[in-house]
C-alpha cells in the first residue's frame, strides 16, 4: 500500500424554480433572487439535485445558485454518488469526476509545531504553518480523490460517516516524515489499522505535494506528479473488505492513481492509454512508471489472484503492481459485456463477508483460471499489451 444543451437546461431549471410553491426544507436562492424550499440530495457533476417535501426532484446548475448555497453544498462534501453501496452499484461508470473548488477550509489550530486544518472530509496535521489558503489548494486533490472513489460504481465507498475526518499528516522535512513511519524512497504512505472504525493515517512529506519554501512562505510546484499520493489516498478511502486480495487492493488503487488528473478533475473516460503508458513505460519525466514493456511474462493467474501481500511486495513488486493495474482495468471495462458486472458481484460478495476464494468464483463465472487468463491475454493483446501468464503449477 506504499507506494451541451447546457443553456437550455439552465433556463428550464430557473423557470421551474420560480413556479414552485413553498415547501418544508432549506431555502435555496438562485442568482435572480428567486427561492425554493427543498432538501439537498447530492451533487451530480456541476448540478445540485434537490427534493421538495412532496417528492419532486429539482436539478439546478451550481452556477445558477447563490454563493451561500454553493458554500452549503461544499460543506456537505459534494458527494456525486449515493452513500449506500447498494445504490452505488447502479450508477453508470463516470467519464469524468470533477470536485468543485468552493469547499471550506477551517483553521482548527495554529501553534508552533502543530498546525491543524480541516476540509469537508480530511483533517490536515502539519508541523509547519501552511495556512488555510495553501491547504485549500492542496485539499482539492484530497477531496477530488475522495469524490472519485465514492463515485466509481463498484461499492467501494468509504465506510464512515462524514462527521469524522480522514487524518493526513504533512511534514516539512523528509527526515521527520521518516521518523514518524515514512519509508525511504516513498512519496507518501498509508498506515492502516485493525481497530474498527479507525481511518488509519496517511503521511506525506511536503516535497511530495510539490510544496517548497520561498523565503518565509510556501509555494506549490504545479508540475509535481501526484500519482503516488492518489494511490495512497485511495487506500485510506477503501472499505476494509476491498483489501482482502493483494491484486485488487493494489490494482484498484493503481487504476485511480494512473487516471489523468488535473485541477480537481479525474478523466476516467480516456484513462486506458495513460494506464498502459504507466505500466509499460517509465511515466512522466521518467518517474512513477512500472516500465514492464509491452510484452512480459506474468505469474500464473490463480497464484497471482491469491498471492499473499508479503509476496506481492517482494523483489517482483513492480511486475505485480503493473499487472494488478491491468487486471483492474480488465474487470472494470473489458470483461464480459464491458459493464463491470462480474467485479460488482465480487465486491457485493466480499462486502457481505464472503471469503476471497469463494468471491473469486463470481469473477470466474464458470471459467477456469486458465480460461480467464487466456481471455485477459486476448483482450490486452488487442490493446497492444502482450501478457503471458505462466501455466498453473
Amino acid at each position: 500500500m506504499k507506494i451541451p444543451a447546457r443553456n437550455h437546461l439552465a433556463a428550464g431549471a430557473l423557470c421551474f424554480l420560480s413556479l414552485l410553491s413553498p415547501a418544508e426544507g432549506r431555502t435555496w436562492t438562485n442568482t435572480q433572487g428567486k427561492t425554493l424550499e427543498a432538501e439537498f440530495v447530492k451533487l451530480d457533476g456541476q448540478k445540485a439535485v434537490l427534493t421538495r417535501a412532496g417528492g419532486q426532484t429539482v436539478t439546478i446548475p451550481l452556477n445558477q445558485l447563490s454563493k451561500a448555497d454553493q458554500d452549503f453544498i461544499a460543506g456537505q462534501g459534494t458527494a456525486a454518488a449515493p452513500a449506500n453501496p447498494a445504490d452505488n452499484y447502479k450508477q453508470p461508470w463516470p467519464r469524468t469526476v470533477k470536485c468543485p473548488d468552493n469547499f471550506k477550509v477551517e483553521t482548527i489550530k495554529e501553534e508552533k509545531g502543530e498546525y491543524i486544518y480541516e476540509t469537508p472530509h480530511f483533517r490536515f496535521i502539519c508541523d509547519a504553518k501552511l495556512g488555510a489558503g495553501m491547504i485549500k489548494r492542496l485539499g482539492l486533490l484530497f477531496e477530488a480523490t475522495h469524490l472519485a472513489n465514492k463515485t466509481l460504481p463498484i461499492g467501494n465507498i468509504p465506510p464512515h460517516d462524514d462527521s469524522a475526518k480522514f487524518p493526513a499528516y504533512l511534514y516539512e522535512k523528509f527526515s521527520t516524515y521518516q521518523e514518524n513511519g515514512g519509508l525511504e524512497g516513498t512519496a507518501g504512505i498509508f498506515l492502516g489499522t485493525t481497530r474498527p472504525g479507525d481511518r488509519g493515517r496517511i503521511l506525506v512529506p511536503f516535497q511530495s505535494l510539490g510544496v517548497k519554501s520561498m523565503g518565509s512562505t510556501y509555494i506549490i510546484d504545479r508540475d509535481k506528479d501526484a500519482t503516488t499520493l492518489i494511490h495512497e489516498l485511495t487506500h485510506q478511502l477503501m472499505s476494509p473488505q476491498a483489501k482482502q486480495a493483494s491484486w485488487f487492493c493494489e490494482g484498484s488503487a493503481e487504476y485511480v492513481a494512473m487516471t489523468p488528473y488535473a485541477g480537481g478533475r479525474f478523466n476516467f473516460g480516456s484513462n486506458r492509454s495513460h494506464i498502459v503508458s504507466r505500466v509499460t513505460e517509465y511515466g512522466k519525466k521518467n518517474t512513477g512508471g512500472r516500465a514492464l514493456g509491452d510484452d512480459f511474462e506474468a505469474p500464473g493467474l490463480e497464484a497471482f489472484m491469491n498471492m499473499p501481500y508479503t509476496q506481492f511486495t517482494n523483489e517482483n513488486a513492480n511486475l505485480h503492481y503493473g499487472l494488478a493495474a491491468l487486471m483492474a482495468y480488465y474487470f472494470y471495462h473489458m470483461d464480459g459485456k464491458g459493464d463491470a458486472q462480474r467485479i460488482k458481484n465480487y465486491m457485493k460478495a466480499i462486502q457481505s463477508g464472503t471469503s476471497e476464494k469463494e468471491a473469486q468464483k463470481l469473477l470466474l463465472d464458470g471459467r477456469t483460471y486458465e480460461e480467464l487468463a487466456k481471455e485477459i491475454e486476448q483482450k490486452w493483446r488487442k490493446a497492444g499489451v502482450k501478457i503471458r501468464f505462466r501455466a498453473s503449477s
